[in-house]
């Protein structure tokens, strides 16, 4: 099983007039947040979001703030494990959040 298919999130391409967009859905709404989080980030983003989540796994001091994505932020909290996208209560582990974008990473990038 995949991450995003344990968070119930899917990921799509549309073919348009000028390529291809990529987008996310989920089911579940307590991982919305998330879902838009990966969708706003693109290759760049993405991987220096990874970054940033592989540093906190090896316990490398990191701005805990990371940031936003198109208005969405991004916290990472090292000594819990976890992140905090959008200013939601939801935190996942540091580990699934750096799996989900990976996933995302591979797609968008396919």
């Amino acid at each position: 099983m995949t991450k995003r298919e344990e968070y119930a999130i899917s990921f799509r391409r549309v073919k348009t007039s000028y390529g291809y967009d990529n987008f996310t859905e989920t089911t579940n709404d307590e991982n919305e947040q998330i879902a838009i989080h990966i969708e706003n980030s693109g290759k760049r983003i993405t991987e220096l979001q990874i970054d940033a989540l592989e540093k906190a796994l090896n316990k490398e001091k990191i701005q805990e703030d990371w940031g936003e994505v198109m208005g969405s932020q991004l916290d990472i909290y090292v000594q819990r494990g976890t992140v905090q996208i959008a200013y939601t209560n939801n935190e996942i582990p540091i580990q699934d959040f750096k799996q989900l974008l990976e996933e995302w990473l591979d797609f968008i990038t396919d």
